[in-house]
């Protein structure tokens, strides 16, 4: 994939290979599933409809798993791979979730689709953006949300745990004779706690908070009132 600063496109790696980046997402990957819920608990009891968006979503894994639990959620997935995309379909189709729906798109640019947001979510996409990508991502967000709408992000610490789907999906790209991709792929650069630290700050939310475990670093940003 080549990665400009003013759009974002699919590696083909994505496209070609999704099966195992979805089987990565269900099970490989951590689920922060109960960490996002409490931090909607606040949206919940404000408001009759929450408008929910992931942004890089791949399979709709979190769009999913939020819309099932929380009828009151209107969960949108956006990503850039139209594969892993009709994947995240036929799965909302399938777990019969009307409140659930995917958009192809680039998250830096928002606006083309979503008016306004009250809670956002982006897990592991900020460590394949470039440093002027991951900016543009978190302003289109910011723009997005409304008045104390909430941004929760995770990113993975390990970096060999993080290349780990990429290299798989390469392999298994090379093993089936396909020829390679004549852009640049997509590479995974894990951020440092202080690189996550001055993303999240950069844009005047009302509060942020950030912690880490031993195999992730969060931050929620909550923009002022």
């Amino acid at each position: 994939m080549s990665t400009s600063a003013s759009q974002l496109s699919a590696d083909p790696v994505f496209d070609r290979c999704w099966w195992i980046y979805s089987l990565c997402r269900e099970r490989l990957f951590a689920d922060h599933t109960d960490t996002i819920a409490s931090a909607l608990q606040p949206l919940l009891g404000s408001r009759l409809n929450i408008q929910l968006l992931e942004v890089g979503c791949g399979p709709g894994f979190y769009s999913r798993r939020l819309a099932a639990r929380f009828p009151a959620v209107q969960a949108l997935g956006v990503d850039t791979s139209e594969r892993l995309l009709c994947h995240a379909r036929q799965q909302a189709q399938r777990a019969k979730l009307p409140n659930c729906c995917f958009r192809h798109g680039d998250a830096q640019h928002l606006g083309d689709f979503l008016d306004v947001a009250d809670a956002a979510i982006a897990s592991r996409l900020f460590l394949i953006l470039l440093h002027v990508q991951r900016e543009a991502v978190m302003q289109a967000v910011f723009r997005t949300l409304r008045p104390g709408g909430i941004f929760f992000i995770a990113e993975p610490i390990s970096p060999l745990r993080t290349s780990l789907p990429l290299w798989l999906m390469r392999a298994a790209d090379r093993i089936a004779g396909r020829p390679a991709c004549l852009s640049v792929p997509v590479e995974c650069a894990v951020l440092s706690g202080a690189e996550l630290q001055t993303l999240a700050h950069g844009q005047p939310w009302g509060e942020v908070q950030l912690w880490r475990d031993r195999r992730y670093q969060y931050a929620l940003c909550q923009k002022a009132l």
